[in-house]
């Protein structure tokens, strides 16, 4: 896109709000223009919103609702951060999913953590990230920690 400025892209959904502030807040991301994921989410809202228009004399901003497409900008600010190979050099496959409860509900969705655990440990723990505090703590199936 650098190379010049007739190189554009053109990106279009139904409301132009969910996939496509997905994919460009991601895009901002991805190319350092924004470091950090509510960066990028704030920054794509801001554009998106006409701050000429107003709902009782409020602006209301225009940005990514969907809890799980949030979520997936923070996928990618995560793998950033960590300098995670994301390109597999073997196949990769999920041996097991375990669901220890039912999620937490609230008016914003709901909260789902996760950990990502290969042969050498915990990898990536989502809780520990965003400094929430585990719901479970102790041993877990294998000897593998459950949290």
């Amino acid at each position: 896109l650098n190379l010049d400025p007739s190189n554009v892209v053109v990106v279009h959904c139904r409301g132009g709000k969910g996939r496509t502030g997905t994919f460009c807040s991601s895009l901002l991301l991805w190319s350092d223009f924004c470091t950090t994921a509510l960066e990028a989410l704030a920054a794509f809202a801001t554009r998106r919103t006409d701050l000429t228009r107003s709902s009782l004399g409020k602006t209301v901003m225009q940005g990514v609702a969907s809890p799980t497409q949030v979520r997936y900008v923070h996928y990618i600010e995560a793998i950033k951060r960590l300098n995670f190979d994301y390109l597999a050099h073997r196949p990769t496959s999920i041996t097991r999913v375990v669901v220890r409860g039912v999620p937490r509900q609230d008016q914003g969705g709901a909260l789902v953590t996760f950990i990502i655990e290969t042969s050498q440990g915990i990898v990536y723990d989502h809780a520990k990230e965003q400094g929430l505090i585990p719901c479970y703590a102790g041993e877990g199936e294998e000897g593998g920690s459950t949290y």
